[in-house]
């Protein structure tokens, strides 16, 4: 082979045979401007352009300066910065006049794991209340080792249109950033985990937990179940499903987690709980992270649903994250949410327990962040929330007659309840409707 002189970018094709089957992969090179006999990749996760403009950050709402993409020259790749803070676009739903622009894009499947190489993915963007109302160009992206990464940005098909930039609900995770990987075998989990400090979890104290395979943790024994029972299900004992059900990380995907007790992460948890429970002075300290990455269903091997269930510590008190990515839909039995001994406390995450619905948890929360869920577990004084704050709601109804009638009391009470558990109400307190006579105007 010729060596090439100069500085130009050169093209050769690498081709490799496994199991009887030509794969063709494009490596781009470059010659070294130190030794002209050496030769490096130019791979994009070490040649790419640094993109930080906070007003592409999800944070910033209702600009009154409009961006637009069309009239940006995008040349190559890109990695999102905010403030110096490493960024990413977000792969869920972002609210409109979002990322200082009418119409924010978002990566529709995910980001890709280190090991995919290079993937196409979709873009969409946020508009009269559809999502992807507004579907642009595709766009290719790269995962990183370090836990980043890049993007080949093209101009969108039209004005306001804009890439957001974010971190993302999903806290790090993978082998990027040294989680330990579960069993790569169906119905296995983890060995048993000691935690550095115990979790406080509805009045129980634990020092160990486990990562089941099926979507759920435990804290006293494994657990290889892949049919969820309802909660509240009166069992003996504590578990926390992300999203359990039939999960089989042998097909595809894998599951791991990870524990922090100092760095980035703690950071992030802290501003997290404090954004979402704005009563307290909260600074976590210890934060467990346990992630199921594009895990295919038993019944369907081409199906990807990712999701995590954060563990967050701190003083005496304890919260969890639930964060949705993409969830694929399955006609399996599925469960997610939180149940404790003889189901003293239980939540069901609404739409959670439905395969036909689920694919909507990444656009669900209960703390305003499109695939969040947050909840406080510890045993501290959850009700003292209540009293000093009021709760409201806006209900249009036409009359108490449709309501009864229509069969929608049980679904409003519901929608109730969940809201107020957020802000300290018992998981086993019954709301309950009357009618009261409207005697004066």
């Amino acid at each position: 082979m010729k060596v090439p002189s100069g500085p130009e970018v050169f093209l050769f094709h690498v081709f490799a045979l496994q199991e009887e089957v030509a794969y063709k992969t494009p490596v781009h090179w470059r010659r070294s401007t130190t030794d002209p006999i050496r030769w490096i990749t130019a791979d994009p996760c070490y040649n790419y352009t640094v993109l930080d403009d906070p007003r592409r950050s999800t944070d910033n709402r209702y600009s009154y300066e409009l961006m637009c993409d069309v009239w940006v020259s995008w040349s190559g790749w890109y990695r999102l910065f905010i403030h110096g803070q490493s960024a990413q676009m977000p792969d869920t739903c972002v609210d409109k006049y979002s990322c200082g622009t009418n119409v924010p894009l978002w990566l529709n499947g995910g980001h890709p794991n280190v090991a995919d190489g290079v993937v196409t993915r979709g873009v969409c963007g946020h508009w009269f209340n559809n999502c992807c109302r507004t579907p642009s160009s595709s766009i290719r992206v790269k995962a990183c080792p370090g836990g980043y990464y890049v993007y080949e940005f093209v101009v969108p098909v039209t004005c306001h249109l804009a890439y957001c930039a974010g971190r993302g609900i999903f806290y790090p995770f993978g082998w990027a950033v040294g989680d330990a990987i579960n069993p790569v075998v169906d119905d296995e989990s983890s060995s048993v985990i000691q935690l550095s400090s115990p979790f406080l979890f509805f009045g129980r104290t634990y020092q160990q937990i486990y990562v089941n395979n099926n979507g759920h943790l435990t804290f006293n024994k494994a657990s290889a179940e892949y049919v969820p029972y309802s909660f509240p299900g009166y069992e003996s004992q504590d578990i926390i499903a992300g999203l359990w059900t039939n999960l089989d990380n042998s097909v595809r995907g894998f599951v791991s987690y990870q524990q922090y007790t100092s760095g980035d992460v703690l950071s992030q948890a802290t501003q997290d709980i404090n954004t979402h429970f704005p009563n307290l002075t909260f600074t976590a300290s210890r934060v467990f992270v346990a992630t199921w990455n594009k895990d295919a269903y038993s019944n369907s091997t081409i199906t990807e649903t990712s999701f995590q269930v954060v563990l967050i510590s701190g003083s005496n008190s304890s919260f969890i994250l639930m964060n949705y990515g993409e969830i694929a839909e399955t006609g399996l039995p599925v469960q997610a949410g939180y149940d404790t001994i003889n189901s003293t406390h239980y939540f069901v995450v609404p739409g959670s327990d439905s395969g036909s619905f689920i694919s909507n948890l990444r656009n669900s929360s209960n703390v305003d962040v499109p695939g969040q869920w947050a909840f406080r577990v510890d045993s501290g004084p959850r009700n003292s929330l209540l009293k000093n704050n009021v709760v409201s709601f806006r209900v249009r109804l036409s009359s108490f007659s449709d309501l009864t009638q229509s069969g929608n009391t049980e679904r409003l009470l519901q929608k109730m309840k969940q809201e107020l558990v957020k802000y300290g109400l018992p998981n086993n307190c019954e709301l309950k409707l009357r009618k009261l006579q409207k005697i004066k105007p």
